[in-house]
C-alpha cells in the first residue's frame, strides 16, 4: 500500500513508509528517521533498529540529543556507521 502511494504521488519511499533516512552534519550530528527502537548506546557506540537490520554509529562523546517515535538525534564525534542484516 505504501509503495503505491508512493508510486501514485510521485513521492520519495521514505517519505510514505518506514524506509530509515540517515542525514549527516559534518561529523558532529546525524538524524536518523525512521528507526524502530534503540538497541544499545554508550558515550562510543549507538545500535539502532531499523527496518531489515541494526545500524552501527561508533565514535567519542556521543549522546542522543533529541528523539521522538520516528527520529533521533546523535551528536558527538562520529568516527564510524555500519548497516548490519
Amino acid at each position: 500500500m505504501r509503495k503505491w502511494v508512493s508510486d501514485w504521488f510521485d513521492l520519495p519511499v521514505h517519505v510514505t513508509g518506514d524506509t530509515p533516512r540517515i542525514e549527516m552534519i559534518g561529523t558532529m550530528a546525524m538524524q536518523v528517521e525512521n528507526y524502530l527502537q534503540l538497541e544499545k548506546f554508550n558515550f562510543s557506540e549507538l545500535q539502532i533498529k531499523v527496518k531489515d537490520g541494526i545500524l552501527e554509529i561508533k565514535g567519542e562523546q556521543l549522546k542522543i540529543k533529541a528523539i521522538d517515535p520516528e527520529i533521533v538525534l546523535i551528536e558527538g564525534q562520529i568516527l564510524e556507521i555500519r548497516y548490519k542484516k
